[in-house]
C-alpha cells in the first residue's frame, strides 16, 4: 500500500506535468492537439441530386459521425484538382478524399509529396497505392447484374437497352454482365447499348433512347447522371411502353409509372470504414464497395412479383458470391 507521502509526491508530479503540457509551444502537447479535417473533391455540382450529391453526403456524414472538420469544393475539373487538394493541406487538412476515378493519377502523384497527409481514392481494381492511400474499389458490374434479369422478365418485346455516358471501364464491365444476365434470365431477348459521350447531357440521352425505342426497345437501363431525364422524357412520349432504371439516388418519383427499379450508391459506408482507419492510426487500406456495402437496390416496381423476386434473389445471390460474375472492362463483349 502507498503511504500519505508517496501518494501526494505522485500527485504533485501529475500536476506538474499537467500544467507544463498546458504551457503553449510545448512541443508534445502540439502533436497530441493536432485535430484531423477532412475534405472531399468533387467533379459536379451538388445540385444533381446523383453522384456529386452522393459525394456531397459523404463529408456531412463524416462530420456528424467522427466529430471533425469537414469540406468539399464541387465543379472541379482533373485538371483543377491537384491546386485544391494543395490548397487543403495547406489550410491544415489531414484527409483528402478524391470523389471519382478520374482523380487517380492525381492522387498517385500528391501522396509521395505529402507523406503526413491521408489520402483516400475511388478506383476500378485492387491496385498498390502509396502508403498514405485508401482505395474504394467499386464494384459497379456486380450491382448492374441483376438488373440484366430484371430486364429479361419484364421486357414484352426483348429488346433491351443500355444507355451510359463516357465510356468508363466500370460501364463496359456492367454492360458485359448485364449482358450475361439477360442471356441467363431471357435467352430470345436482345441487348442493345450505346455511349452519348456526356454523363449529364439529358439532350443526347433523350435522342438516343427515342432511337433505341423506335427499334422496339421497352426497357432501358441507364448509366447516366443528369441524362435520366432526358431518357425519362422519351419513355412518357413512346408510344409502347417503356420501362427504366436509374442508378445513384431514387428518382421513382419523377416518373412513377416508367421507373422499374433504382441501383442506390451511397458512398457514405466505404468512407467511413477508411476515415475510420485512418482516426486510428493505419495509414493504408482497401475498402471494397459493392452490394451490401455501398450498393443496394430499392424501388422495384411496375413488373410482375415473379419479377421482382428473381431480381432480389439474384442480387443476394451476386452478394453473398453464389453467382460468379465474369469481369470484362477493357471491351463490351456480349454474351452470344
Amino acid at each position: 500500500m502507498k503511504s500519505k507521502w508517496t501518494r501526494r509526491f505522485l500527485f504533485t508530479v501529475a500536476t506538474f506535468v499537467a500544467l507544463w503540457l498546458a504551457v503553449p509551444g510545448f512541443p508534445g502537447r502540439a502533436v497530441a492537439a493536432k485535430a484531423h479535417k477532412f475534405a472531399i473533391i468533387l467533379p459536379g455540382p451538388i445540385e444533381d441530386a446523383d453522384y456529386n450529391f452522393r459525394g456531397y453526403q459523404v463529408s456531412q456524414d463524416i462530420k456528424k459521425r467522427f466529430n471533425i472538420a469537414t469540406s468539399y469544393s464541387e465543379r472541379i475539373s482533373p485538371a483543377d484538382a491537384e491546386r485544391v487538394a494543395r490548397e487543403y493541406i495547406a489550410s491544415g487538412y489531414t484527409i483528402i478524399g478524391f470523389h471519382g476515378g478520374q482523380f487517380i493519377r492525381i492522387v498517385k502523384k500528391l501522396a509521395p509529396k505529402f507523406p503526413e497527409v491521408n489520402f483516400i481514392m475511388e478506383s476500378s481494381g485492387k491496385g498498390k497505392v502509396p502508403k498514405n492511400v485508401w482505395n474504394i474499389h467499386r464494384f459497379f458490374y456486380e450491382g448492374f447484374y441483376p438488373f440484366g434479369v430484371l430486364a429479361g422478365l419484364a421486357t414484352k418485346t426483348n429488346k433491351v437497352g443500355v444507355i451510359a455516358g463516357i465510356q468508363l471501364p466500370d460501364f463496359k464491365a456492367s454492360i458485359n454482365t448485364i449482358s450475361d444476365a439477360l442471356k441467363a434470365t431471357n435467352p430470345k431477348a436482345e441487348l442493345v447499348y450505346a455511349f452519348t459521350g456526356n454523363q449529364n447531357d439529358p439532350a443526347k440521352a433523350r435522342q438516343t433512347a427515342e432511337a433505341m425505342i423506335a427499334t422496339g426497345v421497352d426497357f432501358i437501363i441507364n448509366m447516366v447522371n443528369l441524362g435520366v431525364y432526358g431518357v425519362i422524357e422519351a419513355a412518357k412520349k413512346a408510344k409502347h411502353k417503356v420501362l427504366v432504371t436509374t442508378f445513384y439516388t431514387d428518382k421513382t418519383d419523377k416518373a412513377p409509372k416508367h421507373f422499374a427499379g433504382t441501383l442506390i450508391v451511397d458512398f457514405r459506408p466505404p468512407f467511413a470504414k477508411a476515415v475510420g482507419g485512418i482516426l486510428k492510426g493505419t495509414r493504408t487500406g482497401y475498402v471494397p464497395m459493392r452490394p451490401g456495402n455501398g450498393f443496394e437496390l430499392k424501388s422495384l416496381g411496375n413488373v410482375s412479383a415473379e419479377a421482382i423476386a428473381k431480381t432480389k434473389e439474384a442480387y443476394e445471390k451476386v452478394r453473398d458470391g453464389s453467382i460468379k460474375l465474369r469481369l470484362e472492362m477493357r471491351k463490351v463483349r456480349l454474351a452470344k
